[in-house]
């Protein structure tokens, strides 16, 4: 009689508890990052002299129904997009600095000064074409300074986006960290706090867009992360991380309270140092080296000819001015467009010799590297379309990780999502158990009663 009451309590204690965590399961069916429960259940029983005596069931745990290795996988993917989509972002943004609507690109600035050049060969004697030859040269260097401050305000805007990615990093961390400690008090206690671990679990999805990291649960139910191989949260506590900028020489370093430099690869902030340091760095360099050939090239022809008022032979460009910040033309030759030197031979002026070798600029290779030269026009449609191509390719990776990156939330949400359905299903099964268990209980009660009143 007593193992009858044993099976029908522990049947009625299971599909109390069962009923419990599927309630919760549907309540929470539209919470963000909610993982479904389940109660783990097992046979209880004792072992008599030649038989074995059923008891009903233990309540041994109540599961929390998600994969860790796909959590991995995705925060890896994760910090991968991340890192894509910060890089497309400043990519684009660059792109619309060195490209206009209008027409009147970088390149066709440049094309522009050797038709203006050749316009001179053709005419040297012309006061208007040199005039012109003086305004269109202006608008050149004008846009190549122009388009060389909107590459500093780039740069200016990576920085500060790296301060405002690394303020959220670090109020995350915090954040993983106090979520630890609830945890591991939970944990401790036996009773795990699921809401703590799907908060977690959240919060470090939404650090891995951040930044790059690598992660390990310890038995005490803390997560412990590090990055770029320093911890960073701990057991114990999350280390805060401060960053060092030098403007001068463009770099970005993080460092740690405890004195160790991070460099992450990846994440939003791995993009953002990265193309602080080095790609918006080289777009100023390429932009640079093309004033500079200009002031060089020109310089060099323009210094060896003859102007229409006197013999004195002049630099068509400032020579002190070789980037493309501080490239201008040569003022004396504002104040008097009779200066510039068309001529090879001082006292003729119908002579454009020198006019047309600086025009013969715009196909010769002179600007580049040791191993492969490009003419001046080529180098410059490069540099305002290298942007563009980055941004393409950064495009096309995003797009594949972005199938991948569903993938998986499709997979982990099949392992740990809520369907109502199946939960009210499950709800009707322990209703039912209940309702048994409730009836052996009530049959058990008749029984003994009965037994009772035949003693007596």
């Amino acid at each position: 009689m007593k193992t009858l009451f044993e099976i029908a309590k522990s049947g009625l204690h299971g599909a109390e508890r069962s009923m419990s965590v599927t309630s919760n399961n549907i309540i929470n069916a539209d919470t963000p990052g909610y993982s479904r429960q389940r109660v783990e259940k097992s046979p209880n029983g004792m072992q008599m002299d030649n038989y074995h005596v059923g008891l009903g069931v233990n309540i041994d745990d109540v599961s929390r129904l998600r994969d860790g290795m796909n959590d991995q996988l995705l925060n890896k993917k994760q910090q991968d997009m991340g890192y894509l989509q910060k890089k497309a972002d400043v990519y684009e943004k660059l792109e619309s600095s060195l490209v206009s609507d209008y027409g009147d690109n970088l390149d066709s600035q440049v094309g522009g000064l050797f038709d203006n050049f050749s316009d001179l060969a053709s005419n040297p004697q012309d006061v208007s074409v040199r005039n012109n030859l003086i305004s269109e040269t202006q608008q050149f260097t004008s846009k190549l300074r122009e388009t060389s401050r909107n590459v500093d305000q780039n740069s200016d805007l990576v920085k500060n986006f790296a301060g405002k990615t690394l303020d959220s990093i670090n109020s995350m961390l915090s954040d993983i960290n106090e979520l630890n400690s609830s945890i591991k008090q939970a944990q401790a206690k036996g009773n795990p706090d699921f809401a703590s671990l799907d908060k977690r679990v959240a919060k470090m999805s939404e650090l891995s867009e951040l930044v790059e990291f690598e992660s390990q649960e310890t038995s005490t139910g803390a997560v412990e992360i590090q990055i770029d191989g320093h911890s960073v949260v701990d057991e114990n506590r999350a280390y805060n991380i401060t960053s060092e900028v030098d403007d001068t020489n463009k770099k970005y370093r993080l460092r740690l309270e405890n004195g160790h430099v991070i460099a992450p690869e990846g994440g939003q902030i791995g993009a953002e140092i990265e193309m602080y340091e080095e790609g918006i760095p080289d777009i100023k360099e390429r932009l640079d080296k093309i004033a500079s050939a200009i002031v060089s090239e020109v310089n060099n022809i323009h210094s060896n000819g003859y102007g229409l008022e006197d013999s004195i032979q002049r630099n068509f460009f400032d020579p002190s001015g070789t980037t493309a910040e501080s490239i201008s033309i040569n003022k004396d030759l504002v104040e008097n467009s009779k200066f510039i030197a068309a001529s090879d031979t001082d006292g003729e002026a119908g002579n454009g010799e020198i006019a047309s070798q600086v025009a013969e600029l715009r196909s010769q290779k002179v600007i580049g590297n040791t191993t492969q030269n490009q003419s001046l026009t080529d180098f410059t449609i490069g540099t305002i379309s290298e942007p563009g191509i980055q941004l393409d390719a950064a495009n096309n990776r995003i797009d594949a990780r972005d199938s991948e990156i569903q993938m998986l939330k499709t997979q982990q949400e099949e392992e740990a999502g809520v369907n109502i359905d199946e939960e009210l299903s499950q709800m009707i099964k322990y209703q039912n158990a209940y309702q048994g268990a409730a009836k052996v209980m009530s049959s058990a009660q008749q029984m003994y009663d009965t037994l009772i009143s035949i003693v007596r």
